[in-house]
């Protein structure tokens, strides 16, 4: 029997504990079994909640959703080996840092004041950089998405929300050029021109996507696959 990468849970309450039992499972089955895996989706909610499947059921194709509601570009990387690298997939197709923004917010029972927005950018792009330097390691290719713009006004940092989505797509997008990745700017189709907060009618509340917001984003993603001749 092979050793199955497990990185067991970690030392506070993360999202990322959630699935752990479950993905330590259904890695062991495509391990042991030598499972020829073509993509593995990782990411957050929006790649959890995203019906895969339902878009890619007649494709051939062997998909796997690693998305975890609540997870943060930490406990991504945290778990790529687990999760991915393990997976030997031929493409790991990786939107994560949405919810990293979660820190900008001031916390009003104990008037603690947010952390920086460009705190936040950077360790988000850091650790995102540590996954494509272990996806480059193992011949994955990696395929590096733009996190979505959102309108939640109900929060107290909706507009440094957007801020901090346009500096992150901005690294990413440069960091793709400069490792010659993959780079699906999902951003651009989820906004007006000028404007930095998501299109009215593609989410569900102003972050997470509707069937309409996957449908574009299905749309975008095989168009530029199909652009580097990737047929998803």
């Amino acid at each position: 029997m092979r050793k199955i990468i497990d990185p067991g849970l970690f030392s506070k309450q993360v999202a990322a504990d959630t699935k752990r039992g479950e993905f330590n499972f259904k890695n062991a089955v495509i391990v042991e079994n030598d499972v020829k895996v073509d993509f593995v989706f990782i990411g957050d909610s929006i790649t959890d909640f995203w019906e895969i499947n339902a878009y890619l059921g007649g494709s051939n194709k062997m998909v796997i959703n690693r998305g975890i509601g609540g997870d943060t570009t930490e406990f991504v990387l945290k778990r790529f080996d687990a999760d991915v690298v393990q997976l030997k997939p031929k493409h790991c197709i990786l939107m994560i840092g949405i919810n990293d923004a979660w820190d900008l917010e001031d916390d009003p029972w104990t008037q603690k004041k947010g952390i920086d927005i460009e705190d936040v950018i950077s360790r988000a792009y850091c650790n995102i950089y540590e996954m494509i330097k272990k996806a480059k390691e193992n011949n994955i290719n990696l395929i590096l998405c733009s996190i979505l713009p959102t309108n939640m006004e109900f929060t107290n940092k909706n507009k440094e929300r957007n801020s901090y989505v346009l500096g992150v797509n901005k690294k990413l997008k440069a960091v793709s050029n400069k490792e010659e990745l993959i780079y699906v700017n999902y951003y651009s189709a989820f906004v007006e021109n000028g404007q930095t907060y998501v299109k009215d009618g593609l989410t569900a509340e102003g972050l997470h996507p509707n069937t309409k917001g996957y449908n574009i984003m299905i749309e975008v993603l095989r168009n530029t696959l199909l652009e580097n001749d990737i047929i998803l």
